[in-house]
């Protein structure tokens, strides 16, 4: 009886799991009413987070920006790769290009207690700015790229599903190569699965 709940309740959270990931990718990908497009005169960086499985194995960091829109002065928290940062922007935080960096990126609100709280103390630091969108909420610039990867973990579950299947039948055999590119695999995507709850 306990097997029975247990790979219920496993398939249970599966399921949600699987529904999620969907949901939210096709969401962000089809959502137009909180996409802005805004052209950037400078940028600084207010925030640095690194994230890490239990504290151990780090799985990358954030960053967040703040961005001075170029004709209305009015301020934005962006979160961007520092990549995008040293590309658009010199040491003196301007735009490298005279016509400014127009970013088009999707408004979110940062679920992150801690990094909300901290988001707002530091902007708090400085009262001459204007947040159209207010502190609690970011433009993210890897939106897309997010989603894609939770589609590309639903993808997987799917092809898990049906290679468990195939492992399980008795009658077949299935040569170690591909039980050790099925857990491989499952590895790298259970990586991708905690750098999308980022």
């Amino acid at each position: 009886m306990k097997k029975k709940l247990s790979s219920v309740f496993g398939i249970l959270v599966l399921v949600g799991l699987f529904m999620y990931f969907l949901i939210s990718a096709i969401m962000a990908l089809t959502n137009k009413k909180d996409l802005h497009t805004i052209n950037l005169a400078g940028a600084f960086e207010i925030l640095e987070v690194e994230h890490a499985i239990n504290g151990l194995i780090p799985i990358g960091k954030d960053h967040y920006y703040i961005g001075i829109e170029e004709e209305s002065y009015d301020a934005y928290i962006i979160k961007a790769s520092k990549r995008w940062f040293k590309n658009n922007f010199g040491s003196d935080y301007l735009a490298k290009d005279a016509g400014g960096v127009q970013i088009t990126a999707l408004a979110g609100e940062v679920r992150d207690f801690d990094i909300s709280r901290e988001l707002q103390s530091r902007t708090a630091q400085m009262e001459e700015l204007n947040y159209p969108l207010g502190t609690e909420y970011c433009l993210n610039m890897g939106y897309k790229v997010n989603a894609i990867m939770k589609l590309f973990i639903v993808a997987f579950v799917i092809v898990t599903i049906i290679a468990a299947i195939a492992l399980r039948k008795p009658e077949r055999k299935v040569n170690s190569v591909f039980s050790t590119c099925w857990i491989v695999g499952l590895i790298i995507a259970v990586i991708f699965f905690f750098i999308c709850l980022r």
